[in-house]
């Protein structure tokens, strides 16, 4: 599901940046995706992998510290810029928005989301936690 956020706001993005048809669906189903995911990963309902030790949140890690932050920083930018894109005629949107969410505020999100998908990724393939070491 978070590969699927990723596609989406990385479409919409550009979409939007490149002044393009549709940037406002994709953004609205990229922000509806990583909500329900945020939800249900902190709910604990989607599959994880167990590796061996108490199971609890990572806060002494600086990796999941920078994780939380970035990606709380890109989820909360995007819903700002989507509810700025409901109100705003689009011949209205001003250049420096378009600018500012696909230079800086996309990749914060990449970033954030990419820390939490390569523990994932390494928690499955190789039994290790990313979070542990850093």
């Amino acid at each position: 599901m978070a590969m699927l956020a990723l596609l989406f706001y990385a479409i919409g993005s550009y979409s939007l940046y490149k002044n393009k048809r549709r940037f406002l669906l994709f953004i609205g189903l990229a922000l509806l995706i990583d909500i329900l995911t945020a939800t249900l990963a902190s709910l604990r309902i989607t599959p994880t992998t167990e590796l061996p030790a108490a199971v609890s949140v990572p806060w002494y890690s600086l990796l999941f510290k920078i994780h939380v932050m970035l990606s709380m920083t890109g989820i909360t930018g995007f819903i700002i810029l989507f509810l700025y894109l409901l109100f705003v005629k689009r011949d209205r949107i001003k250049d420096w928005v378009r600018k500012w969410q696909y230079q800086l505020l996309l990749p914060i999100w990449i970033i954030g989301e990419g820390i939490a998908l390569s523990n994932s990724i390494m928690k499955i393939c190789c039994g290790i936690r990313l979070f542990d070491w850093f």
